[in-house]
């Protein structure tokens, strides 16, 4: 049984340094990496770790309050509880990550959490990964609401209101460029259009097609913008705008926001798309103009949102959150990528799958590698999905990994009470701390003062 590892330079590398020097043993099966701070673990490590066949993973610092980089360990708390509740969401066991704190002072301490931890991740068994469990199909009941043609006049009247104001803005000035959805693509869906001229405006369309999010064309060669660039935004086209200004992405100075109200888009086979019924913001939280109100547009414009999510969250069976789901989606994935370029969030220049070093790509798209990429790039999204499926729908697979990304943030909602792109004044919750905040997963001072405190004799 091998567990890796990482352990703060300053605390608890130093306090495995003291059970050596103080002979209090534990078992051997530790593999230690150390590291200047727990802060400076990339969840992407742990995660690398599992995949290459570690049976656990520990990750040990200063006490909160105690950090030699002061607030450290505070920034790693919240990313440790985040990463734990991915990980058991894509069917990895709890005890199979641990996380504590142990200070450069108890070195019996760290012998004792060194036995707990090889107790718990012995008693989950090896890792999965080495013999992955025989795979399963999995088909989730899609559901279903009607697209009625008063829902479609709506979308009609919020076009005739859309393409005079789009072209007055252009006339007088107020902006250079106008981001919206023209007709044209496969099946009747809409395609993304960038108009600079008054004359072009009248191609522009507004109906339940507009199914891409265009918040990342705004992302694109800021230092040759002429003037304001206008934006055609569901609600969360305005969050994902939201959260690149949150993150010094996009300037609000830069931007013009045509806000619209939405029930929801549809697919090629008229059926409303899965995160658009999850959607319970149908306004957007922020724009310059709004065009429409609640109920004008959608699939369902009578509907009560909180009386719905309420019924269906009694009516629906426990989520599957199985490693042989996790398998299963995996096993479509052909790592094409599709998912990262349609996502407004994934805006690196360089993504931490193509970079040199660490090489974490393989020469062949295999299940390690796809595993963490679709694990690394949830993590990456913790905290700043908006939400609007972009990645689910440019799948040509059909992976259906949005589970995983929809699980962590409405956990980072429960837990932190933050809902991404709402607010430009609050600050993104994992970008933030609280002193107080729960040690969700943590393995705990009852855990390991259940273990014999002399640090006598143990496994060698």
């Amino acid at each position: 049984m091998k567990i890796v590892a990482f352990l703060c330079t300053w605390c608890s590398y130093a306090g495995a340094d003291l059970a050596g020097t103080g002979r209090n043993q534990y078992p051997p099966n530790v593999r230690v990496i150390r590291i200047p701070c727990s802060g400076r673990i990339n969840p992407i490590y742990i995660i690398k770790a599992l995949l290459e066949g570690a049976d656990g993973v520990m990750v040990s610092g200063c006490h909160p309050g105690d950090c030699h980089y002061l607030v450290g360990n505070y920034y790693a708390r919240r990313r440790f509880v985040v990463l734990k509740k991915l990980l058991t969401t894509a069917g990895f066991e709890p005890n199979r990550v641990q996380f504590t704190w142990v200070s450069a002072s108890e070195g019996v301490r760290f012998a004792d959490v060194i036995r707990k931890v090889t107790e718990k991740v012995a008693a989950v068994g090896p890792s999965p990964i080495e013999s992955p469990p025989e795979l399963k199909s999995f088909n989730q009941a899609k559901k279903e609401s009607p697209c009625c043609e008063a829902n479609i006049s709506a979308f009609e009247k919020q076009q005739k209101q859309l393409i005079p104001l789009c072209k007055k803005l252009l006339e007088n000035g107020t902006v250079s460029t106008v981001i919206g959805f023209q007709a044209g693509g496969e099946m009747g869906m809409s395609l993304p259009c960038i108009i600079d001229s008054p004359d072009e405006v009248e191609k522009l369309v507004w109906n339940n097609c507009c199914v891409p999010n265009l918040s990342g064309y705004l992302n694109d060669s800021p230092s040759e913008r002429k003037g304001k660039i206008a934006i055609i935004a569901k609600p969360c086209d305005a969050r994902a705008v939201i959260s690149l200004i949150k993150e010094n992405q996009l300037k609000r100075d830069y931007v013009y926001i045509i806000g619209l109200t939405c029930d929801g888009m549809i697919d090629g086979d008229d059926k409303p798309l899965p995160a658009c019924l999850d959607c319970n913001v149908r306004i957007p939280p922020i724009y310059d103009e709004l065009i429409g109100s609640q109920g004008d547009g959608g699939f369902d414009s009578t509907r009560n949102d909180e009386d719905e999510a309420s019924a269906a969250r009694n009516d629906e069976p426990k989520p599957d959150h199985s490693f042989e789901r996790f398998v299963s989606e995996m096993n479509k994935c052909i790592l094409c990528y599709s998912c990262r370029q349609s996502c407004y969030g994934c805006y690196c220049n360089t993504c931490f799958m193509e970079r040199g070093e660490p090489d974490w790509q393989t020469t062949s798209p295999d299940m390690g590698a796809k595993m963490l990429y679709h694990l690394g790039r949830a993590m990456h999204l913790s905290g700043r999905c908006v939400e609007c499926g972009a990645c689910e729908n440019a799948c040509a697979s059909g992976v259906d990994i949005r589970y995983l990304i929809k699980t962590v943030t409405d956990f980072i909602e429960d837990t932190y009470d933050y809902q991404t792109g709402m607010d430009l004044d609050t600050e993104p919750a994992m970008l933030t701390y609280t002193t107080d905040d729960k040690e969700i997963g943590f393995l705990s001072l009852a855990d390991i003062d259940e273990q014999d405190n002399t640090g006598g004799e143990a496994d060698a």
